[in-house]
């Protein structure tokens, strides 16, 4: 079975990520971006992914990223179930650490119980266990997965975790079902989506997040395979959260991939499989026996997906004359030659005048005319 590529799924919900809040995000104490209103601009930097350069995207200044695209060795991790792809684990905070967004990696999974029939070594390998460089473990419900996996992985210190709202995501899920189809010939994997609402305390903070997950069932021809897609959050101190979203819907509105790195990764997915579907074969010969063996001795996993936050208008490039997405929070929105882009409410600040800032050349960015 081909696998999608990761240009179709790991950045899904970079491109089409959207918030919708009303409200703008003043200075606060700590470094959160300051206001946009008549003292200060809100500066974002246009900044690449760091391991591999497979995308750019808009940071807010002086927020730091860690993290990137990962690669998983087979050789080390017990086989080849999760080294097809890159995969991309990111985040981005704030200078204080208290606000930020991350991307979880998509990882892929085995629940052996799910069809006996094709999995007959599934009692040599109990939940937990390594089947193939991947975890053995039942087949959840993204709310369960953001609960048990996600939070735990991404916030280890999380304390009194509250889940306070599930919205089902059909949409996503319809549309990552589509893609599947029209990536695999017509055979389909299916998929649940949500978003999850959650607080929790972390150092004595008390936190608001939303956390986004998908979980992609590769049905029976998968005998149990299934994986967690589009798993990203942002998070804030609660009384910020709100305050904070044009911010994160900026920086998520703004990513470009790389057409180098993505062409790259293709070949490269295009030879792993190759790997993988030779370990396929291996794990179809070990069933075959066993069941000879049995036999003989007669025994024996809308845009409503994307917060809605904030809103969002389309500008025009003042270099490119290219369409771009961004946030419709402040009243005027200003474009340099490098992508750095500056939102402002007072129509009489020009940041190429502005003695502050490091960078100039800005341009203003026009709304693009219906």
């Amino acid at each position: 079975m081909k696998a999608m590529p990761v240009t179709a799924v790991v950045f899904a919900s970079l491109t089409l990520f959207a918030c919708n809040s009303g409200l703008n995000p003043d200075e606060k104490d700590g470094g959160e971006p300051k206001s946009g209103g008549e003292g200060h601009p809100v500066i974002f930097h246009r900044n690449s992914e760091p391991n591999e350069k497979a995308f750019t995207f808009l940071l807010p200044e002086e927020w730091q990223i860690s993290g990137g695209i990962t690669r998983v060795d087979p050789s080390t991790s017990g086989g080849s179930g999760n080294s097809i792809e890159a995969k991309l684990y990111m985040k981005i905070s704030s200078p204080d650490n208290k606000s930020g967004m991350g991307w979880l990696p998509d990882t892929r999974f085995f629940d052996m119980r799910r069809y006996p029939g094709k999995n007959l070594a599934a009692p040599m390998f109990p939940d937990g266990s390594n089947y193939n460089g991947m975890m053995v473990m039942r087949m959840m419900a993204p709310v369960d997965f953001i609960r048990e996996i996600a939070v735990p992985f991404a916030h280890p210190h999380a304390q009194n975790l509250n889940v306070t709202a599930v919205q089902p995501l059909p949409e996503l899920a319809a549309g990552f079902s589509k893609m599947s189809a029209t990536m695999l010939n017509g055979y389909h994997f299916d998929y649940q989506a949500a978003i999850v609402t959650m607080e929790y305390t972390e150092g004595g903070i008390h936190y608001l997040e939303k956390m986004v997950c998908a979980i992609e069932d590769w049905g029976q021809p998968g005998g149990g395979l299934w994986s967690n897609k589009e798993t990203w959050y942002v998070r804030a101190e609660k009384p910020l959260f709100e305050e904070l979203a044009p911010v994160f819907a900026t920086i998520g509105q703004s990513v470009k991939l790389n057409p180098d790195w993505i062409a790259r990764e293709i070949r490269s997915q295009q030879v792993n499989s190759s790997i993988a579907l030779q370990t396929q074969r291996d794990i179809a010969r070990i069933d075959r026996e066993i069941t000879e063996h049995r036999a003989h001795t007669n025994s024996e996993i809308n845009n409503d997906m994307y917060l809605n936050l904030t809103g969002q208008e389309d500008y025009i490039n003042p270099f490119t004359g290219e369409t771009e997405r961004g946030t419709n929070e402040w009243n005027y929105r200003w474009e340099n030659e490098q992508g750095d882009v500056i939102y402002h409410d007072n129509n009489n600040y020009n940041p190429n005048d502005d003695a502050d800032l490091r960078v100039k050349g800005f341009k203003r960015s026009e709304i693009r005319k219906r």
